[in-house]
């Protein structure tokens, strides 16, 4: 998931941000358009011409673009989901979710609206380009209004592939969802589907530089290659989710976690806490034992050495309003949307207001793990889950059944993953 970058406003109450490479893009549709498409649609006009309408071309598709996101958004929120924004990047947009959807049903519809907003576009773009010609307007400015619509086409299009990251991919998931009634297996179909998808484009990029001779395949290539890392992060995301099953957060917490008072210094931070421990980040209480926020390692190494002596914890933490809270009774796959990269994926756990534990990166991949130990044994036969009951003597001609668990050895409870349905 991206995060926001410069903040433009807001648009139907959601936040709209672009980041740098925006302008990139841009100014490569605006060329596309000038050097090429404009030009052989009514040749022999003056550069100043064909720039003033490309610019104008690529400013009305980076808006199409904010379209299909706005899409996403509106029909989210009208099924209960949060937007916290939307960012457009060099490769489109993206509509930043509070989380997933809960049904099925909602799951196709938010997947649907995008791609429907882009034809809906595409639509209005090549009518006004016909009904526009009838008024003798300006070719050029015809041919800006045709393109944009092909364009919005081809994006409607090409997001319908049926892999993730791309809307199909969710409109696959959603379909899936809907027969087998689980959730994250059909996550995780959807991502795979998503890896072949995306292989085939940069097999299709390189086609096209190859054999064609052309260029562009390597941009074509290039997408392949970014959508295939993204399916194989969604991927990853789905099947740890489906590890951790209904792990709570204090099964994965790091408990009792070494903290700070705001009024230490950093220097004293650093040679006294974080001295001899394996966290890299301490929780900051203020006078009254109340969470005030974290320091990272990675706030301290900004900081310069000869400034830690003079430098407060206070002055450099993280506030704590900026850092994601659990309990130790939450379901652990419920707060791992909750996580923020700002505050380096971490969040708080607290017990009635009281600090009693961590839930850090490592925390959770480790309780990944002993998920996915705990699903191999299992499977495996005459073994049982984790913290199931001891059994007794296997009956005749059955199979053998694992030892119970020593009563000093520590326990990972798992169980399979809630379908929705």
């Amino acid at each position: 998931m991206r995060t926001a970058g410069i903040r433009l406003g807001r648009i139907l109450g959601v936040e709209i941000a672009f980041d740098l490479g925006v302008l990139l893009f841009g100014a490569m549709l605006a060329w596309i358009l000038a050097a090429s498409v404009l030009p052989d649609a009514e040749p022999g006009l003056s550069p100043v011409a064909y720039w003033s309408v490309a610019t104008l071309g690529a400013l009305f598709f980076i808006g199409s673009l904010l379209a299909h996101e706005l899409g996403h958004s509106v029909v989210a929120r009208r099924n209960g989901i949060e937007v916290e924004g939307i960012t457009l990047w060099m490769f489109g947009g993206v509509a930043r979710l509070n989380s997933d959807a809960t049904k099925a049903s909602a799951e196709l519809r938010i997947a649907l609206a995008g791609p429907a907003m882009s034809f809906l576009v595409a639509a209005v773009s090549v009518g006004a380009a016909i009904g526009l010609g009838r008024l003798d307007v300006p070719r050029l400015y015809l041919a800006a209004l045709m393109w944009l619509g092909l364009v919005n086409a081809f994006l409607g299009v090409f997001n319908l592939l049926p892999g993730a990251p791309l809307d199909g991919g969710r409109v696959l998931a959603a379909l899936i969802w809907m027969v087998r009634g689980d959730r994250l297996e059909a996550k995780i179909w959807a991502a795979r589907t998503g890896r072949v998808v995306a292989l085939l484009i940069v097999a299709a990029g390189f086609a096209e530089v190859f054999v064609l001779g052309s260029l562009t395949g390597l941009w074509t290539a290039f997408i392949g290659w970014f959508l295939l890392n993204a399916a194989r992060m969604e991927e990853a995301r789905y099947a740890g989710e489906a590890a951790l099953g209904t792990m709570s957060v204090s099964e994965a917490m790091e408990r009792d976690p070494r903290s700070v008072r705001t009024w230490m210094t950093v220097a004293a931070a650093v040679e006294g806490p974080l001295h001899g421990t394996t966290q890299t980040v301490l929780p900051v209480l203020d006078w009254n034992d109340g969470v005030a926020g974290v320091l990272t390692m990675a706030q301290i190494q900004r900081l310069p050495a000869e400034r830690w002596s003079t430098t407060t914890v206070g002055d450099v933490m993280l506030p704590a309003a900026s850092v994601p809270t659990a309990t130790p009774t939450e379901q652990l796959t419920g707060v791992l949307d909750r996580l923020r990269m700002q505050s380096g994926g971490l969040a708080l756990v607290l017990d009635g207001g009281r600090l009693v534990g961590l839930l850090t990166p490592d925390g959770i991949s480790r309780a990944i793990t002993v998920g996915r130990l705990d699903r191999r044994r299992g499977a495996l036969p005459g073994s049982e889950p984790s913290g199931s009951a001891p059994s007794g003597s296997a009956p005749s001609g059955s199979a053998p059944v694992s030892p119970p668990t020593p009563p000093h050895a520590p326990i990972q409870h798992w169980e399979p993953p809630v379908r929705h349905r």
